[in-house]
């Protein structure tokens, strides 16, 4: 039992960097030519004024954006990845402590209504993990990336549990890949299916994330993206035609891409923003244009940008299927990315640093 829990604590460190995500190296990424300080938001005037409402994340505080302005929201504690309800009035939240994360009810200033979950245990291999919460578009199930079945490591699966009701009725969405971190980042859709990241090896050793698509629990995932492209962070369009999508191919630095989506299938990759350090995609209210997380200076911060889709694009998915190398060899729409006039992005915050792992939640 000793010898089990020195494992879990070397180990754990390290499967979680899988588990959250490709995109939680980012901040090993920025300059350390200087040590500079963020500044609070709450001090701070956003160099654009956004349309709408927007929750951000800094250092485990929340904080809203209205009207030009930022202020802070909810108790203090480790807070990441707020979701906002279909009815837009309440944001379920991520809350970790030392050993475990769970998840949390609040309403729109940051005030508690209800513990989701409860993973914290007195025996270190008995803590879960919760991350990523997104609400279904019928307001009556919370989705989100679980560490159970245990494997000897921190593999998340998919679970859905309902909103108004307990842990106890949760149930399990997806399989994942063992020792690679598993399923994150789940988009619950309107017609009952799914998409979310996923984590596989390859025969290399490496370690690749892809967007997959499932229509019901526990059946057979079918891949959206290559898995060469290293495509993740999927965000779904307001009106569920399009999803955007950060993308690294083996690289260093990252894409900004976005694609048309039919429900079912994507159609081709269309670049807006590509050699730089992109995270966290969000899509504006009227589905017009993205916000999205970036480092400036030599701080290597990670400030808000706001980028207009100038150019529309295409809502009807017409890739050509092609078979797929998951398990069960189901057929895909893999499709190659499509040069493309940019849109020119616009910063919007300045001397802040904010959560790249935590996408903005705008409404």
């Amino acid at each position: 039992m000793i010898l089990r829990r020195i494992a879990a604590i070397l180990f754990l460190p390290v499967m979680l960097a899988f588990g959250s995500g490709v995109y939680l190296y980012l901040g090993t990424l920025k300059s350390k030519l200087v040590q500079e300080r963020p500044v609070s938001p709450a001090v701070t005037k956003p160099r654009f004024v956004l349309p709408g409402t927007m929750f951000v994340v800094q250092q485990g505080r929340l904080f809203k954006m209205n009207a030009g302005s930022f202020t802070e929201i909810g108790p203090g504690g480790d807070w990441s990845q707020p979701a906002l309800t279909p009815d837009h009035t309440k944001l379920i939240a991520v809350l970790r402590a030392g050993w475990s994360s769970d998840l949390y009810l609040l309403n729109l200033d940051g005030h508690v209504l209800k513990r989701l979950t409860k993973n914290d245990s007195r025996y270190i291999d008995s803590n879960h993990w919760a991350f990523y919460p997104r609400v279904s578009p019928d307001g009556a199930n919370v989705v989100y990336s679980f560490d159970s079945p245990k494997n000897n490591g921190v593999d998340l699966a998919v679970w859905s549990m309902p909103l108004n009701g307990a842990q106890w009725q949760a149930h399990r969405w997806t399989d994942p890949y063992w020792y690679t971190g598993g399923d994150v980042s789940p988009i619950p859709l309107a017609g009952g299916g799914l998409l979310f990241v996923r984590h596989s090896i390859d025969s290399s050793t490496a370690v690749h994330s892809r967007i997959y698509y499932q229509s019901r629990a526990l059946a057979i995932a079918n891949p959206l993206t290559a898995e060469a492209d290293d495509c993740s962070q999927a965000a779904l369009s307001p009106d569920g035609t399009q999803i955007a999508m950060v993308c690294s191919r083996g690289k260093q630095t990252t894409a900004l891409e976005v694609a048309p989506f039919n429900g079912s299938v994507i159609g081709a990759l269309r670049v807006l923003r590509e050699g730089g350090l992109y995270a966290s995609p969000a899509w504006s209210p009227d589905g017009k244009a993205l916000a999205y997380f970036a480092p400036t200076g030599l701080t290597g911060h990670f400030q808000l940008w706001y980028l207009p889709l100038a150019v529309a694009v295409n809502p009807s998915a017409t890739a050509s299927p092609m078979a797929s190398p998951s398990r069960g060899g189901a057929a895909s729409s893999i499709v190659a990315p499509t040069p493309t006039p940019a849109p020119v992005p616009v910063q919007v915050t300045e001397g802040v640093d904010l959560s790249a792992t935590s996408p903005p939640v705008w409404y």
